[in-house]
Order: C-alpha cells, then structure tokens, then sequence
C-alpha cells in the first residue's frame, strides 16, 4: 500500500448545536461510485483509481488513472457540499505520480509529495501536489527540499481491479469506495490563543486542530451581540439545517461560553447544511463532541467582522467595526 495522508486542515469556529447525521459525512460514496462508473466507461482504458485527501478536509479526491508507466489521470473529482465538483489536473504529470505519494510534516505542515518514475528514463521526478479550488497543482521540487523533514503515515486507497468483461463493474467499485476510511483520525488539543474583541481580551475555551484555532459560534454570537456584527444561530428542523440570521440580536439558550472539560474528543466533518439568512452557503465545518466547528474567516464574511491575527502577541484580534 502506497503512502498518503488523509488528515484535515483548516482554521474554524465551533457551533453549540446538536444536529442530527443526515447524509453529509457519507453521501460522497454513492456519488463516488456513479461517477467513477461514468468515467470508467467512456473510457475503459484508464482503469486505476486512488482516492486521498490533499485538501484535508474529511471528503477525499478521487482520480482515475491510465495503468501505464507514461499513462495521464483521465479525471479528478471531489465532493462540495452535496454536488460532485469536477478538479482540474495537470497534464505534465503521469497519473503514477498520485499512487506513490508521501506526506512531510513542516512544522506542523503537511507538504504532498508524488513520486513518478517516467517511461524510458532512470530519472526519479518528484512534485509538491496542492489543491487549489477545483485546480491540482503539481509544482517539480527537488528531494532535498522535504528530505529534511519527518513524513507522517498515511495509507491511500488504491485499486486496479474493477473491470469486468471490458466494462466497470458496479460491485467492485462499490466495494472499493466504501472500504475508504480516514485512517489518520482528527485530534483536537486546547487552543492556548487569546482572542480579543474590540480591543478586550475576553474568556473562552477553544481548540487546536492542526495548528489552527476554533471557537464556538454560539460563543462568539454571545460577544457580539450587542454590536453590528451581531447575529443569531439557530437549528432549522425543516431544513435539518443550521441557520445564521445577520443583523439579529443573538437568543441566549444556555450553555454559551461553559468549557469542554471532556477527557476524550472525537472529532468528524459536519454533516449539516449551513444556511446565512435564507442562502445555503458551502462552508467546511467540523464536529468537536457534538458541537460544530466554523473557519472564523468564513464567519466573519459572512456575518460581516474582520479578524486578524497578532503573531507577537499570539492573539486572535476580532473587530465588529
């Protein structure tokens, strides 16, 4: 089994809902297994898929690939919300490069390194493979320049054998796509950050995920309140869905600001809908102990404050004006 790593990245803020699982964390499979059907069949030479998680985000890309030394990537999707999203993928590498991939952590940074060995050449080529949006970057780097750093494991999910009788067999891709598990579980630690409100340092318990800082929303909601900034957060039963209302004062339910004291986490990607008054917007969200977790960039545009960070003063600096 080749290398890879499927751990998720991302700097957010929590919500304090409890939402029931409708078919977020697992609705990518069956659409996995249409697509790949789709693919496979226009073209029935490229019959190799590998499916990581460049992006981190608990959903993984998958890719269809020629099985030859010089054979290209016919198609890379992912999933964005409920939609299969089209990647873009580059046509200077050869589609082995994505079956022998190592990770290196940089200081808390994960860099994706492929590795391909071309046809009719000795020489070893290595790449730094990123997802920008619906864009696979693969950037030719030296060795040298992540040698030094420790690699973390990671087993991708790779497989070859879903044809039969020239044609793709359902069961087999079914089998396959469903056997995918996130073998590098998310881990949360207490996040060590101020954060500071207008100019106030203000008290509140938050997360470290992968060297990024999470809040609950319910949380800021409660410090905001009574500025521009202010909105309310709610559960939508008719949606199955969170809503965020702007320019509302926020309704106090209880609970706001109490700290996690939990000895254990367990961390996984949101499964519910996100909705900014009225509109389903695509943000990425995670699950801390039930209570989900939102990039406070994101919020920030979307409920209209400006967050920055002070490096020196390791602070989280969170203005409503």
């Amino acid at each position: 089994m080749k290398k890879i790593i499927s751990v998720i990245s991302a700097a957010v803020m929590t919500l304090s809902l409890t939402a029931p699982k409708t078919l977020a964390a697992e609705s990518w499979r069956e659409a996995f297994v249409t697509r790949l059907m789709k693919v496979m069949s226009t073209d029935p030479s490229y019959t190799d898929v590998v499916l990581t998680d460049i992006d981190r985000n608990g959903i993984p890309e998958a890719f269809v690939i020629k099985n030859s030394a010089d054979g290209g990537i016919s198609a890379g999707f992912t999933m964005v919300g409920n939609s299969i999203q089209s990647i873009n993928v580059p046509s200077d590498i050869i589609g082995t490069c994505l079956e022998d991939i190592t990770v290196y952590d940089k200081e808390g940074r994960y860099i994706f390194v492929g590795r391909e060995i071309p046809r009719y050449s000795a020489v070893i080529n290595f790449y730094k493979l990123e997802l920008d949006g619906a864009d696979l970057k693969a950037t030719k780097i030296n060795k040298s320049d992540v040698s030094p750093y420790p690699t973390i494991p990671y087993a991708d999910m790779f497989g070859n054998n879903f044809m039969t009788s020239g044609y793709p067999n359902r069961a087999k891709i079914e089998e396959f796509v469903n056997s995918y598990e996130k073998v590098n579980n998310l881990t949360a630690s207490k996040s060590t950050a101020k954060l500071l409100v207008d100019g106030k340092e203000v008290e509140v318990a938050g997360y470290t995920v992968n060297n990024s800082n999470y809040y609950k929303i319910r949380d800021i909601a409660m410090f905001v309140r009574t500025t521009p900034a202010r909105f309310n957060v709610e559960w939508d039963e008719s949606l199955s869905a969170i809503s965020i209302l702007t320019g509302v004062k926020y309704v106090v339910v209880g609970g706001e600001l109490d700290d996690d004291n939990s000895s254990g986490l367990n961390v996984e990607e949101n499964s519910a809908p996100i909705y900014v008054d009225g509109d389903e917007t695509q943000v990425t969200a995670y699950n801390i102990n039930g209570s989900t977790y939102f990039k406070i960039r994101d919020l920030a545009d979307l409920v209209g404050f400006s967050v920055d960070w002070d490096g020196d003063a390791q602070a989280i600096i969170l203005r409503t004006e």
